[in-house]
């Protein structure tokens, strides 16, 4: 391959990465606000394991949620890493396995 093919082909990499990008920081910022709650969600879901570890409770590992919750390892990762727009069942799940309040709802 010569030169300027190579060129070629970076230069086309580079604005695929570029477009892909843009249309990441677009979904960012129009699903902003769940993605904020979620993160708090998975922070507070990781201090609990964190603490149950300390104390040596169960469940302490995100392998041993997943079993109390009967889902996969998968799953729980993907919610502790924030970007999962958890359902009300799936919090609620979390809540009673963790035996933690993740939500609170204000009634008027």
């Amino acid at each position: 391959m010569e030169k300027r093919e190579k060129l070629e082909k970076f230069l086309n990499l580079v604005s695929e990465d570029k477009s892909n990008l843009l249309e990441k920081i677009q979904w960012r910022i129009a699903n902003k606000e769940w993605l904020e709650r979620s993160g708090k969600i998975a922070l507070k879901i990781l201090r609990k394991l964190r603490e149950n570890k300390k104390a040596q409770l169960f469940p302490s590992t995100q392998k041993e949620l997943a079993e109390l919750m009967q889902i996969k390892p998968q799953q729980v990762n993907k919610i502790v890493k924030g970007n999962e727009n958890l359902t009300l069942e799936t919090i609620s799940r979390v809540e009673q396995a963790l035996k933690i309040q993740l939500i609170e709802l204000e009634i008027a």
